[in-house]
């Protein structure tokens, strides 16, 4: 069942000894069937509760906590909001209550505007990398192959190419991606799976907190990257690349970057199949209308590069032709 803010901080009193509740507000949720609401105790504490409203959804709940649980021993325990309590609900499953994220979410205007901030979220991304494989699997996340992950994204564009959705130029790139074997070639590691604008917080010009852990799995890291280098403007990518790269124990895969940018036009495709399955309209045409859009960022590529090459080849002619013979280059007067 959902539940208000009110009955929110109910439950929040109840599963944090000393908590007087003064002070509610209701916080957004990507989520439909969790209830997430913002309480300021009388002595000044803030927390989050959370609800979930389904079975499903408390199995999820279970899930994010668990594994935020396990983290707290890694260099991310400064980002992870700590769990003060839980409450059994009446319905069945339970409410949590967590110390409210240090900050405000982060908006990527903001990670647009300041340099050190894209920098701090390069560190924590780094960190969230580093996590040992051991310590996600102990959290009971899934634990994917490479193999594995590429016949998914195989699998996808298949489904999409089969159901003629794709425009020639836009088949023909992400046959080729899938076709490099090279590109799809690297160790799997602990990603956060799902980052965005509700997961992360800021304070300042450092990241702060990073919540929202359900979707957590050993699998491609440039995943973590792939919405990061498609939304920022390259220059501030780069800090925040750099920042990453620093911040590893051990070099990057060198195509990494690559397979991330291939990633984020993957994520048309599951975006569409996912309009599909469910029939939602609107969301089959945004996937359409975005998929039409990198058809003609191809095609500007393609006439550009077309451009250079014509360039190249009248250079070479010109020079070849500044270089042919001269009359009277042998010492030899020329003809009359």
């Amino acid at each position: 069942m959902h539940r208000n803010s009110y009955s929110l901080a109910a439950l929040a009193a109840a599963a944090v000894p000393g908590l007087v509740p003064v002070r509610t507000s209701s916080i957004a949720t990507p989520l439909e069937d969790v209830d997430v609401a913002g309480v300021v105790g009388e002595d000044g504490r803030r927390v989050v509760v959370t609800s979930p409203s389904t079975t499903a959804a408390g199995v999820q709940m279970e899930r994010d906590l668990r594994v935020a649980d396990h983290l707290t021993g890694t260099p991310l325990q400064g980002v992870i909001p700590p769990v003060l309590g839980f409450v059994k609900l009446a319905e069945g499953g339970r409410a949590a209550v967590t110390a409210a994220p240090a900050g405000a979410p982060l908006m990527l205007d903001d990670l647009g505007a300041s340099a050190e901030l894209a920098r701090s979220l390069g560190q924590v991304l780094a960190r969230i990398h580093t996590v040992p494989r051991y310590a996600g699997e102990a959290a009971g996340v899934e634990s994917f192959t490479t193999e594995v992950l590429h016949e998914q994204q195989s699998q996808r564009i298949a489904r999409v190419r089969e159901g003629d959705h794709l425009p020639t130029a836009v088949a023909q790139r992400w046959g080729d991606l899938l076709a490099d074997e090279e590109l799809w070639d690297f160790t799997p590691q602990f990603v956060h799976g799902d980052l965005s604008e509700e997961s992360l917080f800021r304070s300042g010009d450092r990241i702060s907190a990073v919540r929202d852990w359900s979707s957590a799995r050993v699998a491609d890291p440039a995943s973590d990257l792939a919405w990061l280098i498609s939304a920022l403007e390259p220059e501030r990518f780069d800090d925040l690349y750099a920042a990453y790269r620093k911040e590893l124990p051990t070099a990057t895969h060198p195509r990494l970057l690559e397979r991330a940018q291939a990633l984020g036009e993957f994520a048309l495709a599951e975006w569409l199949l996912h309009g599909l399955d469910v029939g939602d309209e609107e969301i089959i045409a945004d996937a359409q209308g975005m998929i039409a859009d990198l058809d003609r960022d191809l095609a500007q590529l393609a006439r550009e590069e077309a451009e250079r090459t014509f360039e190249e080849l009248s250079s070479e002619v010109s020079s070849a032709d500044a270089g042919g013979s001269d009359p009277g280059r042998d010492g030899s007067a020329p003809r009359a």
